[in-house]
């Protein structure tokens, strides 16, 4: 299977360590969210209870292989999403679908303009040279 990516980026969807898609661009927007735990009838906090960071990433011109095809790429789940980008590696792991707006035209096999997605956790490392 054969992927078109950048040359100094790439983003790139793997399922079982395979490359199933690329986009040209990803947008990330980190979430982390805190509750106050407060006593019964008090105002003031007593506590906070931190939840680990969720990943919100927007993905444009998500590009598929004939092979793959649409159907089986929206019903991906738990897949990882992989950017490099200046060496620097990014992996957003637990990843499934929220939205994707789609294009098909012929010959050119599966295009989704827009795909929104969720992940639930990142790591990053340094690409050796």
């Amino acid at each position: 299977m054969e992927l078109l990516v950048p040359k100094r980026q790439s983003v790139s969807i793997e399922l079982n360590g395979e490359r199933v898609a690329c986009a040209s661009a990803v947008k990330c927007v980190c979430v982390k969210e805190r509750r106050a735990i407060r006593a019964f009838g008090e105002a003031e906090a007593v506590a906070w209870l931190e939840r680990s960071p969720s990943y919100r990433l927007e993905l444009s011109q998500l590009s598929v292989p004939r092979q793959i095809g649409r159907s089986s790429l929206w019903e991906m789940s738990d897949f990882r999403l992989v950017t490099v980008q200046d060496g620097v590696r990014t992996v957003y792991s637990g990843c499934e679908w929220q939205e994707l707006t789609e294009r098909a035209d012929a010959g050119d096999g599966f295009l989704a303009e827009h795909a929104v997605m969720t992940a639930r956790k990142r790591s990053r490392e340094e690409e050796p040279v």
